[in-house]
C-alpha cells in the first residue's frame, strides 16, 4: 500500500483515534522506509481475528560494527496510542529466531518500552528507535546453518564454490582452511561454527608456510544477491574473492596472519560487548531516572494547578468579604445617625404612628389583619385557662363564640383589601 493509499484509507474508521494513527504510521514510513503499511488479519491466543493496521518490513540495526536488515512487523491495535503495539520479528526462509531476554521463540518482542507505555510520552518512531538499540546488542535472529560435507582432501577442490551473501549476526562463517604440504601439519587451531572468535589458549609456533596471494579477481556474485535477502550493507568486512584454484596453487602463504587476524577480532568483539553492556546500564538507568523525573513533574504541575486555584477562590472571599463589611459599615453609620435623631427629637410619639402605609386601603388591611392575629391568640389562651379550670366552659364557649364572629369579618376583610390592591388571596 502507497503512502497516497494509506493516507486516504477508510478502513481506520473503527480505531479510537484515526487522526493520531495515521500521522504516527506516516512519520515512521518516513523514519524508515523499508516499512509498508497494510491491513492485516491479526489472530489472538482465543482464535479470533482481528484486522489491525500493521507495518510490515526490516529496519537497519547496527550489530558488531555492520549493519543488517531487520523483518519485523509492527500491530497497531483500535485504541492506539493509549495501548501499545504488539511487535513480532519474521525471519525468512534463511533465517531462525534466537531466543533472549526480549524476544520468545514465537517471535513475539516485550520491551519495557512497551510495558511502560503512556501517551504521549511514547510513540511508533521511538519504540522502532528502541528496537533498533535493543536488536543491536542482541540479535533476534541468525542465519540458518548450511550442510557441511566431508572433505576427502586437505587439498581445496579444483573449482570452489562462493557464497553470495554475509552470514546474518549471531552466526559466523567458518575462515577457509590453508592447504599445509604433506609432513608441515601441526595442530593449527581453528574457531568453530556459530561460536564467534574466541582468543585460544596457545598458539603452536609453526614453520613459515607460505600463503597463497589471491590475485584481485571480479566477484561474480555481487550482481546475483536477491533482494529479499536480508545482508549487510556498504560498511561490512569486504567479501572474500574467489580466484580459479590454477591461479593460486604454487602461491606461498603464512599461518601468522590467520592467528592475528584472530587476536584482532577477538579483541575487537570483547570491548564492543563491553561498551554496549556499559550503554545498556547507562540507557535503563537513565530511563528510570527520567521517567521518575516525568512524575514528579506531572505532581507538581498537579498541585501547583489545586493551589492556584485554591488562591483564586480565597480572593473571591476575601473580596466579598470587603464588600460586606463596606455594606455594614454603611448600615451601621445611619442606624447610628437614626439614633441620634430620635434621641434629639420629643420623646413623646406614639409609636403606631411612626410605621404608617402608603395607600389607606393597605392602612386598613394591615389594621385588619393585626385584628385578625390578636382575636386567633385570645382564643388559644382562652383554651389555656379552661384547661386550667379558670372559668368554666360556658364563659369560655360564650367568649369563644364572640370572637369568631368578629374574626369572620375581619378575615373576610383581609381577602377583599387584598383582592383590590391585587395580591394573591391567602
Amino acid at each position: 500500500m502507497s503512502a497516497d493509499e494509506w493516507i486516504s484509507a477508510k478502513s481506520l474508521a473503527k480505531y479510537t483515534y484515526p487522526q493520531i494513527v495515521r500521522r504516527d504510521v506516516t512519520c515512521a514510513l518516513k523514519a524508515f522506509k523499508e516499512l509498508r503499511p497494510k491491513f492485516e488479519d491479526f489472530i489472538q491466543n482465543d482464535g479470533t481475528s482481528r484486522r489491525l493496521v500493521s507495518l510490515d518490513g526490516t529496519i537497519p540495526v547496527r550489530y558488531m560494527g555492520s549493519t543488517y536488515n531487520i523483518p519485523i512487523a509492527i500491530f497497531l491495535f483500535e485504541a492506539y496510542p493509549h495501548k501499545s503495539p504488539m511487535v513480532y520479528v519474521r525471519p525468512t526462509n534463511t533465517m531462525q529466531i534466537k531466543p533472549s531476554d526480549f524476544v520468545d521463540s514465537a517471535g513475539l518482542v516485550q520491551l519495557p518500552y512497551m510495558t511502560d507505555w503512556k501517551h504521549p510520552d511514547a510513540d511508533l518512531v521511538e519504540l522502532i528507535s528502541v528496537l533498533q538499540a535493543v536488536f543491536g546488542e542482541t540479535s533476534p535472529v541468525f542465519s540458518k546453518s548450511a550442510p557441511i560435507t566431508k572433505r576427502q582432501s586437505l587439498n581445496p577442490p579444483s573449482n570452489p564454490q562462493c557464497i553470495g551473501s554475509m552470514p546474518y549476526p549471531g552466526s559466523l562463517s567458518q575462515p577457509p582452511v590453508p592447504v599445509i604440504p604433506n609432513g608441515q601439519i601441526s595442530n593449527v587451531y581453528l574457531p568453530q561454527l556459530g561460536t564467534g572468535w574466541q582468543i585460544p589458549g596457545s598458539v603452536p609456533v609453526l614453520p613459515n608456510i607460505p600463503m597463497p596471494q589471491l590475485p584481485n579477481f571480479a566477484n561474480p556474485f555481487t550482481q546475483a544477491t536477491n533482494s529479499n535477502i536480508y545482508s549487510m550493507s556498504s560498511q561490512n568486512i569486504p567479501m572474500p574473492v574467489c580466484p580459479d584454484a590454477s591461479a593460486t596453487s604454487n602461491i606461498p602463504y603464512s599461518i601468522n596472519t590467520l592467528n592475528e587476524e584472530q587476536l584482532r577480532l577477538s579483541v575487537l568483539t570483547a570491548v564492543i560487548d563491553q561498551v554496549r553492556r556499559v550503554q545498556k546500564e547507562l540507557i535503563y538507568q537513565h530511563q528510570d531516572d527520567l521517567q521518575a523525573i516525568r512524575q514528579t513533574q506531572t505532581g507538581l504541575f498537579s498541585g501547583g494547578q489545586k493551589i492556584q486555584e485554591m488562591i483564586n477562590k480565597m480572593q473571591q472571599e476575601k473580596d466579598r468579604v470587603c464588600t460586606e463589611m463596606e455594606s455594614v459599615k454603611r448600615k451601621m453609620k445611619d442606624l447610628e445617625e437614626t439614633s441620634e435623631k430620635l434621641r434629639k427629637s420629643d420623646s413623646n410619639f406614639i409609636i403606631d404612628e411612626v410605621f404608617d402605609t402608603t395607600a389607606p386601603l393597605y392602612r386598613q388591611l394591615v389594621v385588619s389583619f393585626a385584628e385578625e392575629q390578636a382575636i386567633e391568640d385570645a382564643i388559644y389562651y382562652l383554651g389555656e385557662a379552661v384547661g386550667k379550670n379558670v372559668f368554666d366552659v360556658e364563659v369560655y364557649l360564650k367568649k369563644v363564640r364572640e370572637l369568631s364572629r368578629r374574626q369572620f369579618m375581619l378575615r373576610a376583610t383581609v381577602q377583599k383589601c387584598r383582592e383590590k390592591a391585587g395580591l394573591p388571596l391567602l
